[in-house]
């Protein structure tokens, strides 16, 4: 059981974390290795199924344990081999063999995203800046201008008959005053 730095029981891992949790599972191992009688397979079966169901030992070493377990299952001829579950791998092997410079193209293309929503981050808001000021520069035509808008159309249609009314009212003034002439005439 050598245990120093990132080696833990012949295996050199790539962090100390990697290797904290080594050293986790070899405590588990000692432990359900206590609890396990090598006379009750169906037992020992149960426990696999539950380390299995709980991913209790994810490390090589664990699944070294693991393994010995299901090689124990299987030579058992008290256990079916069907009951026996394979052991789950939680390592992508694929990850692992990328070459340092796919990983770096992965890592050029995410930060190439980040970039792109910026730049399209800071494009949409120029693009509402200038949609903001010609909906202003609209209203401020609108309530400046002489012609009837929906801004101002009751104000322009009072002032249209406004000024119709005063021009009839004119008119009415100068037809009487040629009525009382013409009156005065006959």
């Amino acid at each position: 059981m050598a245990a120093k730095g990132k080696s833990v029981e012949g295996y050199v891992f790539l962090t100390e974390e990697d290797a904290d949790i080594a050293r986790e599972e070899i405590t588990r191992i000692n432990f359900v290795s206590s609890k396990l009688s090598a006379d009750n397979p169906n037992a020992i079966l149960a426990v696999y199924d539950r380390m299995i169901q709980n991913k209790t030992f994810v490390t090589p070493v664990g699944q070294e344990y693991m393994r010995t377990i299901r090689d124990y299952l299987y030579k058992s001829p008290h256990i079916q081999d069907e009951l026996i579950k394979d052991i789950p791998v939680v390592v992508s092997y694929t990850e692992a063999l990328k070459s340092d410079e796919e990983k770096k193209e992965e890592q050029r293309i995410q930060k190439r995203k980040v970039k792109t929503f910026k730049r399209e981050y800071q494009v949409s808001l120029i693009l509402i800046g200038l949609l903001l000021f010609v909906i202003i520069s609209m209203f401020t035509i609108a309530l400046r201008s002489d012609n009837p808008n929906i801004l101002n159309y009751e104000n322009a249609i009072v002032d249209k008959y406004a000024s119709w009314e005063q021009d009839l009212t004119a008119r009415e003034a100068a037809i009487r005053e040629k009525e009382a002439e013409l009156e005065g005439i006959e």
